[in-house]
């Protein structure tokens, strides 16, 4: 048996303009987002939910500190973090499928 892994995404950001419109692009693609509004908030839902991705607002206090600090916590240390740009493609963006997983009976 074959599952597909939907990806949990983070989005983080102060701005809830910028947060709401990635994480709705993001949705209809059929991903799963979690919305955070701080670096300390962030790092709490993405460790708590096992991220693959976060998206990174560049403007969040703290950002050097939150990246080191999910790269160092076991469960978002194998997680994408990227920083959102204000050149985001506005459709069609498509995060990769992630490989398939195979549980053996």
């Amino acid at each position: 048996m074959v599952d597909r892994h939907v990806p949990l995404i983070v989005v983080a950001s102060t701005s809830s303009a910028l947060a709401d419109s990635v994480a709705g692009q993001l949705r209809r693609e059929g991903n799963v987002v979690y919305i955070a509004h701080s670096a300390d908030g962030c790092l709490r839902v993405a460790t708590s939910v096992r991220a693959d991705m976060v998206l990174l607002d560049p403007t969040l206090n703290g950002l050097k500190r939150l990246e080191k600090l999910l790269k160092a916590h076991p469960f978002s240390s194998g997680a994408k973090v990227l920083h959102l740009s204000e050149t985001l493609p506005r459709t069609g963006t498509r995060v990769s499928p992630l490989p398939a997983v195979t549980h053996a009976a």
